[in-house]
């Protein structure tokens, strides 16, 4: 067999564009690497924190659900007794008073029966209008006596009713922390179109450090689709805060295509430059998976089947609300052993947009309500099913990462002026 440089002219042409041809592949695959690697084309992202896992993450009992107790309804308030109004003689003033005294006729003056008979009429009304009145006031006092009973028997009901509902719920349910920095791997099948199957990865990455955090969401199908979701921001009393977002999607040995949406404090500017109100509670693509375990900590009657739990989502064109629907809980078995996980179904409000894939989830109580397994459809012939292949990593609380090894030179310093 002759060298590549004495065959023919066209040989040794085929010869160094095939050469050519596998250096370029290499130098793409290179570059790709090296993007995610390192973070080409995310020159704007914050300092990544830095943490070691070093701890799996054993299946344990979920904190007691306390359902928070109903308010019991305002006991009724008692009215206060109303006066007995005085009664007066017909034809008598406004002015007169309550009781008109009755004066006989002097002495020697001349006898009137008339008159005589008009006071005595007089007196009996007096005397019929104490009386009346006395009854008055007597069942008016009756009635508040029974009316401050009645509130005290309902105060005293709603007491016990309160004491009751809370020896059903148990013991009080420990504040929430957020868990420490904690790393999920996931195995991802699936199928494109009609015959064609997908298989894969996904690693979720929760950090964070005070009141910081990042999350990172990389999936990888064999051998030609990379996706990466990156948020950075703030943890606040009402959850996460998203700062930035930025996402990239490659195919096979292509550029990669980036995205990013910028969170400002009453505003988000998205990737098509739109600039949107921005409601309380805003996640991104990445975020939303870590902010479901401050919600259903702090709220687990919200995992009752058939309730919907919703938040407003950042998406890189479009921010509206997300809504998932509780369907009940399921027993996944998983690499590691069976687990009941509770799947969280997706709501669009309105047809799904461009770039808009809705994300089937299950979250695991018993592993601080981290998603378990996850189910995004495309289509009816698109879709992709990431299940989680072992127990989480977690890092140890309190520890600190190893320092990064001392940089050396690849040259020894020159000697100092008089030295040899």
């Amino acid at each position: 067999m002759l060298p590549p440089w004495r065959e023919s002219r066209g040989r040794r042409a085929a010869w160094f564009g095939l050469i050519l041809a596998v250096l370029l592949v290499h130098a793409l695959f290179g570059v790709r690497v090296l993007s995610s690697v390192i973070g080409w084309n995310t020159a704007e992202r914050p300092k990544r924190i830095e943490v070691t896992f070093a701890r799996r993450l054993e299946p344990g009992a979920p904190p007691p659900a306390t359902a928070p107790a109903a308010e019991p309804a305002p006991a009724p308030q008692p009215r206060p007794a109303r006066a007995a109004r005085p009664l007066r003689a017909s034809g008598a003033p406004a002015s007169a008073p309550e009781e008109p005294e009755f004066h006989p006729a002097s002495p020697g003056a001349p006898s009137d029966s008339r008159a005589r008979l008009l006071g005595e009429a007089l007196a009996l009304a007096n005397r019929i209008e104490a009386e009346a009145r006395a009854r008055a006031q007597a069942e008016a006092a009756s009635q508040a006596e029974a009316r401050a009973a009645e509130y005290s028997a309902a105060v005293a009901e709603a007491a016990a009713q309160a004491r009751a509902a809370a020896a059903v719920a148990g013991p009080a349910r420990p504040p929430f922390e957020w868990p420490p920095a904690t790393r999920l791997t996931y195995t991802l099948t699936g199928q494109r179109g009609v015959g064609v199957n997908l298989y894969g990865n996904a690693v979720v990455e929760w950090r964070h450090e005070g009141s910081r955090y990042q999350v990172q969401f990389d999936v990888h199908i064999t051998p030609m689709i990379d996706q990466h979701m990156y948020s950075d921001g703030e943890i606040s009393p009402e959850g996460l805060r998203p700062r930035h977002y930025d996402e990239s999607f490659s195919f096979l040995f292509a550029a990669p295509r980036a995205r990013r949406i910028e969170f400002g404090e009453s505003d988000v500017l998205l990737n098509n430059g739109t600039r949107v109100a921005r409601p309380p509670q805003t996640q991104d693509g990445a975020s939303q998976f870590v902010h479901f375990v401050w919600m259903f900590h702090n709220h687990p009657e919200w995992l009752t089947p058939g309730n919907i739990v919703h938040f407003p989502l950042a998406l890189p064109n479009s921010l509206r609300r997300w809504n998932y629907m509780v369907t009940g809980t399921e027993r996944l078995e998983l690499a590691f052993g069976g687990i009941d996980a509770v799947h969280l179904k997706p709501l669009l409000d309105g047809p799904r947009r461009p770039n808009e894939y809705p994300f089937d989830i299950w979250v695991a109580p018993s592993l601080q309500y981290l998603p378990v397994q996850i189910v995004v459809k495309v289509d009816a012939t698109t879709w992709a099913l990431l299940v989680l292949d072992d127990l989480p990593l977690q890092a140890i609380v309190g520890a600190r990462p190893p320092p990064p090894p001392p940089k050396t030179d690849a040259f020894p310093p020159p000697p100092a002026f008089g030295e040899r």
